[in-house]
Parts: structure tokens; C-alpha cells; sequence
């Protein structure tokens, strides 16, 4: 099978750049394929809380996290399908100490400057939108009153149909995919279904992405690591009961209201810097997804395929206090299961997108540090823009670049 553009990979980043460049391609002469070994958002996309915020400290990616709050707002609207945009607001404790706090109202400046809805919230703010949470009477912290979730699977899916909408193929069930190189040059992948021949293949794996390439010769300084993550009862307001027989991925809700929204989320998303700590309510299922925030000390993997999906008595002794300490309200909330996933991480905790230098026509998106939701539609267009020789105004190639690590 031949393609003008292959993607390898179908989570977030491979339907995001599946879409964008299929809407630029012609589906008869330049046709865009997908290839996924698993069903789409099967990977470590479709593991994450898909948490949509702009309160990145660096303005790049604050930029890309504020246009792609608009892509998934008003996807119901623009295209009659929902991927289960939820605006719960994302509440920042920064806590009390000065530093944290100078530093924090520094984001805030700097996102206002481009034009994200923001402010710096005191104690008494914070309890009023977060019933229940306990912060000293000194502390600050910022809210994003559109910020909130998208539903990763949903995402995916809907994003998917879109790019087919345009032209494009996605093939799931594709398994054991392996870069082919002739004459120095990507000229497609031999898969378990045969080869797919294209003279720009672009690789989306997440955390193969360091096997594949060390199996090129290509070495590039990427770190997979296991994350954990636990679930608890969600407290009041409950979800409304019996939803699920109405929810529908498939459905059009451009006419109605999505089911979705008429689950309430007890609270805004919360990232809680003093405590490392992160909660995001899950209506639909009734529980909270609790993880950390930041990497350090996390375990290492060598391949993702090692990954143990159990979580340790250690991170649950380490998140319990900390939920308790910051939202008391979940004391007697019970136990809703855990789960295990794995991240990828460049030493600068920037991504890597573009073109791989050594293999003319080899791509490479990866290292999103589980941001992959909220950067998804700026590279899923800067990428296309960059494989079609376009000028590219929807990401900075350089901030990017994987020739930033050429002397690591």
C-alpha cells in the first residue's frame, strides 16, 4: 500500500497530524495513512486524565495550550461531534511561600498577555470555588475558569473520523512496524500486514519511539518512565444515574446537549503544587483520578513492554495524606481502583517534533511529558506544515527541534 504521508501510531499526536494533513492532501494522489497496532487511543494517550489547561510557565507552550482549549471547545459546535469537553475551571495552589508565589503571579502576567482567562485567587476565593479545600489563610493560587477535560478515547475517535472525513486511512491491528530505510532514505514500514510504502513516515509510538529509532542508529536522549495513578469515590454532587445508556461516541450532539455536560464534576481540576499533587474528577465513572505532579524519583523503563500495571503500597501511602491534607472531604471516599501507564520525557521537558536529520524523510513526534491532549491540534498542524514544505505558523520548529540534542 502506498501513501504520500504514513503515521505509525494512533493515539492523540497521530490523529491530531492525521487530520491536519489529510485536510491539506489530496485523498486520490497524496493519500495520508494511519497504522495503529492496537484500536485507537489504546496507548498511553487514551491512559491519561486529558487535563486541558494554560498555566504553563513557558509562553511557547502556554500559546499552544490556549489555542488548543479552542479546538476542543468548540468542537461540538463546528463539527457536530463531542469529545466530552468538560469546563470544570483548574484551580493552581501555589500555597504560601513568597517564591512560589512570585512565581506564580509571573505565569498569570504572562498568560494574560495572551489573551488566556486567568487570575491570582486568595484563600478565601479558593474555598469558594473548591468547597471543601483547605489552604492556609495566606495562601494564593491562580484559576482557569475555562480550563477543564476532554474524555482521551472520545478524543481520539472523533478526531480519527475527521481525519477520514478528509481522505484519510487509519488501519488498526497493525503490529510489529519496522522502518524502512533505502539508498539512507525513510521510504515507508514493513508491518505484520505488509509494507506500507510512503516518502514521509512520521512516528507517533510514545514510548517505542527510543526502540525504534536505537534499531535505525538514531540515539536520542528520551527517558520512559512509569507513572501511577489512583481512583477514589468522586464526593457530591454524585453523577446523575443511568447515563450510560445514553452516551454514544458516535452521536451527534450538535442539536442536543452533550450527556456529558449534564454530569457534574464536585470540583475544578486541581493541581496542587506544594503537595506535587493533582485531582481530576471523572463523573461519568463517579470516581477521582489522583496522580502526581512532576517526575522525580519515578522508576525508569528500559522497554515499555516491562511496564508493571500494578500500583505500589508506596504510592499509596504517598497520596493518600497529601489528598487528605489538601481536600479533607475525600476521608471517607472509597477506593475505585488504580492504574499504571508510561510517559516519555526529554531532558529539557520539551517535546521533540520534526524531522530526524540522520533518515531524510523520517518524523518523529515524542516526549510530551502526558501533554499530549493539550498540544495535539498546534503540532498536529505545524507537523503537516513542515512535511508539505508549507510555512509553518502553528508551532516554532526550533523550540522543537530534535538537532537541539545533536550534541548530547
Amino acid at each position: 500500500m502506498k501513501a504520500k504521508i504514513l503515521i505509525v501510531g494512533g493515539g492523540a499526536m497521530g490523529t491530531s497530524i492525521a487530520l491536519s494533513t489529510a485536510k491539506r492532501c489530496d485523498p486520490l494522489t497524496e493519500p495520508v495513512i494511519l497504522i495503529e497496532k492496537g484500536t485507537l487511543g489504546s496507548g498511553s494517550s487514551g491512559r491519561t486524565g486529558a487535563v486541558i489547561h494554560q498555566g504553563y510557565p513557558d509562553r511557547v507552550l502556554a500559546g499552544m495550550a490556549r489555542d488548543a482549549l479552542k479546538v476542543y471547545a468548540g468542537m461540538n459546535t463546528l463539527v457536530g461531534r463531542s469529545v466530552g469537553y468538560k469546563r470544570t475551571g483548574v484551580l493552581v495552589v501555589a500555597g504560601s511561600d513568597p517564591q512560589a508565589i512570585a512565581d506564580l503571579k509571573a505565569d498569570v502576567a504572562m498568560q494574560s498577555e495572551l489573551g488566556i482567562n486567568v487570575k491570582v485567587v486568595n484563600a478565601a476565593e479558593m474555598r469558594a470555588l473548591c468547597p471543601g479545600i483547605s489552604v492556609a489563610d495566606d495562601a494564593k493560587g491562580s484559576y482557569e475558569p475555562d480550563g477543564g477535560y476532554v474524555e482521551p478515547r472520545r478524543t481520539i475517535k472523533t478526531i480519527a473520523a475527521l481525519a477520514r472525513s478528509y481522505g484519510a486511512s487509519t488501519r488498526t491491528g497493525v503490529h510489529n512496524p519496522t522502518v524502512l530505510v533505502e539508498n539512507g532514505r525513510a521510504v515507508g514500514v514493513s508491518t505484520s500486514e505488509g509494507e506500507f510504502r510512503a516518502p514521509n513516515v512520521v512516528l507517533a509510538v510514545g514510548p517505542w519511539t527510543p526502540l525504534i529509532l536505537k534499531n535505525l542508529g538514531v540515539e536520542m536522549p528520551l527517558r520512559i518512565v512509569r507513572i501511577e495513578e489512583t481512583f477514589c469515590e468522586m464526593p457530591d454532587p454524585p453523577a446523575l444515574e443511568d447515563m450510560d445508556e445514553i452516551i454514544d461516541d458516535d452521536i451527534e450532539t450538535r442539536f442536543q446537549p452533550d450527556p456529558l455536560d449534564l454530569m457534574p464534576a464536585a470540583h475544578p481540576v486541581i493541581l496542587d503544587r506544594p503537595n506535587g499533587l493533582h485531582l481530576r474528577c471523572e463523573p461519568k465513572e463517579k470516581r477521582t483520578r489522583i496522580g502526581r505532579l512532576g517526575f522525580d524519583g519515578l522508576e525508569e523503563l528500559e522497554r515499555p513492554e516491562s511496564l508493571d500495571e500494578d500500583v505500589t503500597d508506596e504510592f499509596r501511602n504517598w497520596a493518600t495524606p497529601r489528598v487528605l491534607d489538601r481536600m479533607p472531604v475525600y476521608k471517607d471516599m472509597a477506593p475505585r481502583g488504580n492504574q499504571a501507564a508510561w510517559i516519555t520525557l526529554t531532558p529539557d521537558q520539551r517535546p521533540i517534533v520534526g524531522p530526524v536529520k540522520e533518515i531524510p524523510g523520517l518524523w518523529i513526534v515524542t516526549g510530551f511529558s502526558g501533554n499530549d491532549f493539550q498540544l495535539a491540534p498546534s503540532i498536529g498542524e505545524g507537523l503537516a506544515q513542515m512535511i508539505l514544505g508549507q510555512p509553518v505558523s502553528a508551532i516554532d520548529p526550533e523550540f522543537f527541534s530534535p538537532s537541539r540534542f545533536a550534541t548530547v
